[in-house]
């Protein structure tokens, strides 16, 4: 197929898939209200990709074929930021919320052709799964997904000693065509509106659990699997008072794998812990650099919309204002500076492929920067926040001109006005925006995981000056 475009997409999303909600089972995905919008802002950016302003900029070729900047490996400094502007593109029609787009699944699969030799040590069948996997996905032009977590367990017992042994996915027997495996992932971003999902788990399997210790790709309609969405955020939004929430909301949901087979070629990890701990940090150095630039978007997206808003509310250059949005343009400043460190010192990865150098602190003040400017953006904007009228009132005949002139501020229109409003009000303090807290704080696991890591970053040399001086150089 290769650089597929939005009718395209919409199409194969009717496979057949079972997707419910709310006790209902949702026959036409991309018709459905809950998943209209974010669908057609999916096929939107997929058609962009042909566009000839920004098709140069989200797609380039690789082995003769043209596949979308999310899919390519690159391997020279310029290959690498041509990986981010794409990242950018997507991220700023979007207002950078949108945090499992087609392109971020696409980098872990350029992680998992990265990663190919180490995964055939364990069996080569394995290595050539993934090798073959990244190409499939490259040339069709897939939207992706994955589910990592484990949920609703006794967590004081190991998976193996659960009293329901199918609350953790788990491989139940073998066929040949492959594995057949049962039980629950949770927490699939974007899964009811993916064709295929990337299975596998970031906590470890004990040695004697070969059993939960399995990586593997399905579409989203293979025999077997259901999936079951939290609330859509979209059924009933009126697009004028949440419009972030009726066009991006890339629904989260659990899988329930019931005897699904998995053919062997769809295999990456097969009851193996030790390589299973693994693999999440041997396929996600791109996506990580793909999150990191999303995540700079939309802080940048949504200083804007204090900026205006302030201006239009005539105290921009109080200086209470100035502080908070300064400390929000420093946050942004802060991360700018680890991307660009982490292309500066990006290096060749075991397959030849550079790979950004990204150190585990830039997550650290991701998750800080990312809580703080909801909370900033808050003391800004205050009540103002709490909408009454929104632009949907404008045409009503009975309180339209009431709103009209009572709702304009500074700004140039009512409209503007109520609408920029409505944008802010979505971003902090709405139902989509507090899950949006939860995703920014732990899409990467919980933030303490990554503080262990960056206490871990070597510093060994300034210990080396310190006792050098109290040995050699305290004398005056």
């Amino acid at each position: 197929m290769a650089l597929r475009k939005g009718k395209d997409y919409i199409e194969a999303l009717r496979d057949g898939r079972r997707v419910f909600h709310a006790g209902r089972q949702i026959d036409d995905v991309p018709s459905h209200p809950g998943f209209a919008g974010a669908v057609t802002t999916i096929a939107s950016l997929y058609d962009l990709q042909h566009s000839s302003e920004l098709g140069p900029t989200m797609a380039t070729t690789w082995e003769g074929q043209p596949i979308s900047q999310g899919y390519f490996p690159p391997r020279t400094a310029g290959e690498l930021v041509a990986k981010r502007r794409n990242v950018e593109v997507w991220a700023e029609r979007t207002f950078g919320v949108m945090g499992r787009m087609p392109d971020f699944c696409a980098q872990l699969t350029v992680g998992m052709l990265d990663a190919a030799d180490v995964l055939g040590e364990a069996d080569p069948r394995f290595g050539e799964n993934a090798r073959a996997y990244h190409r499939h996905c490259a040339l069709n032009d897939l939207c992706l997904t994955h589910a990592l977590s484990d949920q609703f367990y006794d967590r004081s017992k190991r998976a193996s000693q659960q009293k329901d042994p199918d609350l953790i996915l788990h491989v139940v027997r073998e066929t040949p065509q492959g594995p057949v495996v049962r039980g629950l992932r949770n927490l699939a971003t974007l899964a009811p509106i993916s064709d295929e999902v990337l299975v596998y788990t970031i906590p470890p399997r004990q040695p004697d659990e070969p059993d939960y210790a399995i990586a593997f790709a399905v579409p989203m309609n293979v025999p077997g699997l259901t999936i079951i969405c939290r609330d859509l955020y979209a059924e009933y939004a009126d697009p004028e008072r949440l419009p972030l929430s009726a066009r991006f909301d890339e629904v989260d949901a659990s899988l329930f794998f019931d005897d699904v087979v998995v053919p062997w070629e769809r295999v990456f990890v097969y009851r193996n812990p030790a390589l299973l701990a693994r693999f999440h940090g041997l396929i996600s150095p791109w996506s990580q650099y793909s999150t990191l630039s999303r995540l700079l978007v939309k802080l940048e997206m949504t200083i804007g919309v204090a900026d205006l808003l302030v201006e239009w509310a005539g105290h921009a250059k109080d200086r209470d204002i100035q502080v908070r949005i300064g400390q929000l343009v420093s946050d942004t400043e802060v991360l700018r500076a680890c991307l660009i460190a982490g292309e500066v010192g990006a290096y060749p990865s075991r397959s030849g492929y550079l790979m950004p150098k990204l150190s585990p602190a830039y997550r650290v003040h991701s998750v800080d920067a990312s809580d703080r400017v909801e909370r900033l953006v808050q003391e800004v904007l205050t009540s103002s926040l709490v909408l009454t009228g929104g632009a949907s009132d404008l045409d009503n005949p009975e309180i339209g001109h009431i709103v009209e002139r009572f709702f304009v501020n500074n700004a140039p229109s009512t409209r503007d006005h109520l609408r920029l409003l409505a944008v802010a009000a979505d971003m902090v303090q709405s139902a989509f925006s507090g899950r949006n807290t939860l995703y920014e704080r732990l899409q990467s696991g919980e933030p303490d995981g990554w503080r262990v890591r960056a206490a871990g970053i070597d510093r060994s040399a300034v210990h080396a000056r310190l006792l050098h001086f109290l040995r050699e150089g305290w004398a005056v």
